[in-house]
């Protein structure tokens, strides 16, 4: 019932891990059922090791998690010699995720996950900040974004999704560069950028200052990046971003999504896919519907059919 395609990935299910919230030990599966989560997206990895961001990195707020660590990973070797060998026989696609700060670096990235069997798939990190280009991130620029895209694709004929940031005023133009340059999926979005601070001690809450909000509040920035990127063009699009329930999946769904990453609401609850999953077959069931009938059935104001 919850069986989704994502080109030429077959998923037993809609709901995937957001990069990052998993990290990248598959101990963590052991919170769910057969067949509840579609695909294991890893967390970013780079190709030095980063030692992240400064202390404390995360904090609560009204509606959701802000956080900044500042892509900590231990880089492509260590990924390559430990990580790597537990990955191998898991009854799942497992999506890499590619980080870098100058185009080379992805390509040396997607270059190596290309060569490890354990990867069915790469996601393609563009939110990180471009070095060369003033240290604005890949993802807010479409001539950037086609520059990384272009490369990485001649770097691997495995299955390449662009990761897309919320922190811009018009999806549709990213969308189309990731699309024109290869990609074969667009991930919509990922953290939206914000501030908390403690006016007791007049510091910010996080040791960065600045930080990625996720969890329901950002759901409908969310909402409407991927109503945008679905609209521009012809490749699936995931959801990502505040997605906290079987219904949440549906509103995606609605709008078009191809399957949902689900990150902030495992803070919670370990076994959030298996309950969600849960969820939806029972919704699906007693509506006498289907994921495939209800993907990109939104029924736009004055819009006729």
């Amino acid at each position: 019932m919850l069986n989704t395609r994502i080109g030429s990935l077959e998923l037993s299910s809609p709901l995937l891990t957001a990069s990052g919230t998993f990290g990248h030990d598959p101990s963590a599966l052991a919170f769910l059922k057969p067949g509840d989560l579609g695909a294991l997206v890893l967390k970013t990895v780079t190709l030095e090791p980063r030692h992240g961001n400064p202390i404390p990195r995360m904090c609560e707020f009204t509606g959701g998690v802000m956080n900044s660590i500042g892509l900590e990973n231990r880089g492509l070797e260590h990924f390559q010699q430990v990580v790597a060998p537990d990955l191998s026989g898991l009854a799942m696609p497992v999506i890499g995720n590619a980080g870098g700060h100058a185009v080379d670096d992805y390509v040396a990235m997607v270059g190596a996950m290309h060569e490890m069997p354990c990867i069915q798939a790469i996601e393609v990190n563009l939110s990180c900040p471009n070095v060369a280009g003033g240290s604005l991130p890949f993802a807010t620029d479409p001539d950037a974004i086609q520059r990384v895209m272009q490369a990485c694709r001649e770097a691997t004929d495995k299955p390449l999704w662009a990761k897309l940031s919320p922190n811009v005023t018009r999806m549709a133009p990213l969308a189309l560069a990731c699309e024109s340059s290869g990609a074969d999926a667009i991930t919509v979005g990922n953290t939206v950028l914000g501030l908390a601070v403690d006016w007791r001690t007049r510091k910010p809450a996080l040791g960065a200052g600045f930080g990625g909000m996720s969890g329901p509040a950002i759901r409908p920035i969310a909402m409407r990046m991927v109503y945008e990127a679905v609209q521009a063009v012809n490749i699936p699009v995931i959801a990502c971003g505040g997605a906290q329930s079987a219904d949440d999946i549906l509103d995606f769904t609605v709008v078009g999504a191809a399957a949902v990453q689900i990150g902030t609401a495992v803070f919670r609850r370990p076994d959030a896919f298996s309950i969600i999953a849960a969820e939806l077959r029972q919704i699906l069931h007693q509506a006498s519907t289907t994921l495939d009938e209800l993907r990109g059935s939104l029924e736009w104001p004055g819009r006729v059919s």
